[in-house]
């Protein structure tokens, strides 16, 4: 009797979607894709793909049961990872609770979490309109950062310096906030660069830890990540600290397993502040560059723990090579021509992801919808790593018609 193939749905199909479409696929599991995007290139390689929002709860719960899923991941998407661990907890499958999850993926129920279990945070205000926000601009000491509460990617954020600045900083934000809100906060001075990276979770515990340093375009975009270097160069003693604040709030959150991708600031007096804990992998390659580096692989475990098959950690090693994920990006809008990669650089490319294709529209670098492409990079030594990523923009060039 022919045995049944198990399913799996995964929610999103962009090319950051591929590289777990394909490990599924390599297992033998039927793939089923869905988002609003039908022409996005992970749908393709799909057995099946459906055109509906990944953020439809309701839809995606009546797609599940249908199709009689047993298991549903929503890999680097921030949106969809709410509805993964709602259909998971209605149809009884591995996941985590939507509650968590829910907690996790918008700002301002984050930053209550913190505040509430003695975390640092810092201060804020989530509001739905400049009035709201008026009654108590008072409380604030300028410069102040304003998000929307419920977008990834670092879309819609920007720095405030007096209020008057507050209605186009608003306006902005609520460009990207599905929920329609918005939050304020309190400006930290970093002692060290941003930490950005991944970290993966099983039977409540941290079994992979990696985060790097993050890198920003300043000239362009001071808040969108423009690197992540590997390992990073902040001093042990802070990542304890910061591992053992994460497996804190996992305990909390009661958060039973699956890859996060984290954001943490260290203040100038090594406080730790953690900004983000995105219920899902990191995006722009976070997992493919950690797996480069360490032998880890989160896709593949990912993809395990949602099918509820032990994710298994195979040979890892030191990270003992210098590895950076560059955000390919463009200083102004127009229709990208080529991306020219100079011979300098091409012993230190392991791989280029171009995300855009020549003669298509490309956005000004403000937000992870403005990427160009990926580039995944190991160096042999910090010296090499400083010397290419100091005059990266001369060794990856994006070119506009």
């Amino acid at each position: 009797m022919h045995k049944q193939k198990k399913k799996i749905l995964i929610l999103g199909g962009t090319s950051f979607q591929i590289p777990c479409i394909k490990y599924a696929k390599s297992r033998d599991y039927h793939v089923i894709t869905c988002d609003y995007s039908p022409e996005n290139p992970g749908h393709k390689l799909a057995d099946e793909s459906y055109n509906l929002s990944t953020t439809d709860l309701q839809t995606v719960l009546k797609l599940g049961r249908k199709l009689e899923i047993d298991g549903v991941l929503a890999y680097a998407s921030d949106p969809a990872a709410p509805t993964a661990a709602y259909v998971a907890e209605k149809m009884g499958l591995p996941g985590n609770s939507y509650k968590s999850v829910k907690t996790l993926s918008e700002k301002d129920l984050y930053r209550s979490f913190l505040r509430l279990n003695e975390f640092n945070t810092p201060s804020y205000g989530a509001y739905a309109s400049l009035k709201d926000f008026a009654n108590v601009s008072d409380d604030y000491t300028y410069p102040i950062i304003v998000k929307p509460v419920d977008s990834s990617g670092s879309k819609g954020i920007s720095a405030v310096n007096d209020f008057w600045e507050m209605d186009k900083a608003i306006n902005y934000a609520m460009k990207f906030s599905r929920c329609k809100r918005f939050i304020v906060e309190e400006f930290i001075q970093k002692k060290y660069p941003q930490l950005d990276g991944d970290i993966f979770v099983h039977n409540g515990k941290i079994i992979a830890y990696y985060l790097g340093d993050q890198g920003n375009d300043v000239e362009v975009n001071p808040f969108v990540p423009s690197s992540i270097n590997y390992p990073s160069l902040l001093p042990g003693n802070i990542h304890a600290k910061i591992q053992s604040e994460l497996q804190r709030a996992i305990d909390l959150l009661k958060i039973s397993f699956g890859g996060f991708n984290i954001e943490v600031i260290v203040d100038d007096k090594d406080e730790i502040y953690l900004m983000e804990i995105g219920a899902r992998n990191g995006g722009n390659c976070i997992p493919d560059i950690i797996k480069c580096a360490s032998n880890v692989d989160m896709i593949q475990m990912s993809v395990d723990a949602c099918m509820g098959v032990e994710p298994q950690i195979h040979n890892r090693k030191e990270i003992d090579k210098f590895y950076t994920t560059y955000v390919i990006h463009s200083k102004k809008n127009g229709k990208l021509k080529s991306v020219k990669i100079h011979e300098k650089i091409t012993d230190y490319v392991l791989d280029i992801k171009l995300l855009v294709e020549e003669g298509s529209d490309v956005l000004k670098f403000n937000g992870s919808n403005c990427t160009v492409g990926i580039g995944l990079l190991e160096f042999p030594n910090l010296e090499v790593r400083n010397k290419m990523m100091d005059n990266i923009e001369e060794f990856i060039v994006v070119e506009l018609e």
